[in-house]
């Protein structure tokens, strides 16, 4: 389970590294004139340790026509994103407080494609958007579903797939001692269920288990970061927990016993196909996700998702 001191470390090693990409683009000679400084990407990128895209193919882009978001991504020379790192594979803070995650490997891709350097900007997740609206950051990965709100709200992406084989699914966790109550989504009705701000999960409680007959006694309580709702299950301050199923099976894997999975799922067929993760950038950027789609049908063709997600899960020791 994921310490916030960790991640309070991690948020000063990224203000410094902030801090250092925004320094000057040249450098001094030993006679005190001036050199540009090589451009920071690939190799020499700030983020370079997430992945060395030198010998993997990219595609060809065109960027003659690009305007807003994009043109200024292209100006700046820095493609900056949002994300909530407590999502691994995806994203999270690993033991040596660096970020890492499949989502911040298609980033750097991304990025290197563009010929810019990356910049990361960690946050709660319901301040993953509000960033990208306030120009804060230029796009959001974190993990994100397609929802009805978020396509009103925002340009989307295409869908990237970690695990094609695996069961996607969403679910809950309880206490490894009330496991037995819990085989329907009905039995949920009267709960004190967390979920994270603005996640599927919330989605999910709220169109199928506040729905229900008697469903306007159950408690559906929002908080900030999936830490957060784990800690109110391991405290007794809640009875359950919504997660996706990966998630939710590293928490009960990490809990030695003390949490459980129901096995109840949340019904998707309701929302469509949406498959797989997306990222997030202002509504009306259209150019820019025009460009970021053309990436992002490179990957899956290649398959590069599937491989860099496969390489996350294992750092963060989630097993098959």
């Amino acid at each position: 389970m994921k310490k916030n001191q960790i991640m309070k470390a991690s948020a000063a090693a990224l203000l410094a590294l902030s801090i250092a990409a925004c320094s000057s683009g040249s450098a001094s000679t030993s006679d005190g004139s001036s050199t540009a400084a090589e451009p920071k990407t690939g190799v020499n990128s700030t983020y370079a340790y997430l992945l060395d895209t030198t010998d993997l193919e990219k595609p060809e882009l065109d960027l003659s026509n690009a305007d807003g978001v994009l043109k200024s991504i292209l100006d700046k020379g820095v493609m900056t994103i949002s994300t909530s790192p407590d999502y691994p594979a995806a994203e999270w803070i690993t033991d040596d407080g660096t970020i890492y995650g499949s989502e911040m490997m298609l980033a750097k891709y991304i990025a290197d494609c563009l010929g810019v350097d990356l910049a990361i900007e960690t946050m709660d997740f319901g301040s993953t958007l509000v960033a990208v609206d306030a120009g804060k950051a230029d796009m959001a990965f974190s993990g994100y579903g397609w929802k009805a709100d978020r396509e009103e709200s925002y340009e989307l992406s295409k869908g990237y797939i970690g695990d094609p084989d695996n069961d996607n699914y969403h679910t809950l966790i309880v206490a490894a001692g009330d496991v037995d109550k819990y085989k329907t989504l009905e039995d949920f009705v009267g709960a004190h269920i967390l979920a994270q701000a603005n996640s599927l999960q919330e989605m999910y409680v709220t169109d199928q288990i506040l729905t229900l007959e008697g469903g306007d006694k159950t408690e559906l309580e929002k908080v900030a970061t999936l830490d957060q709702a784990v800690l109110g299950l391991a405290s007794g301050k809640c009875d359950a927990v919504a997660l996706d199923g990966n998630t939710a099976e590293n928490y009960v894997k990490q809990s030695d016993g003390q949490f459980a999975l129901t096995g109840v799922k949340f019904d998707l067929e309701m929302y469509g196909i949406h498959e797989g993760n997306v990222c997030a950038a202002k509504k009306g950027e259209t150019s820019l996700m025009e460009t970021i789609n053309t990436i992002v049908d490179f990957v899956n063709s290649k398959d590069l998702y599937k491989t860099w997600y496969s390489e996350a899960k294992a750092a963060a020791g989630i097993e098959d």
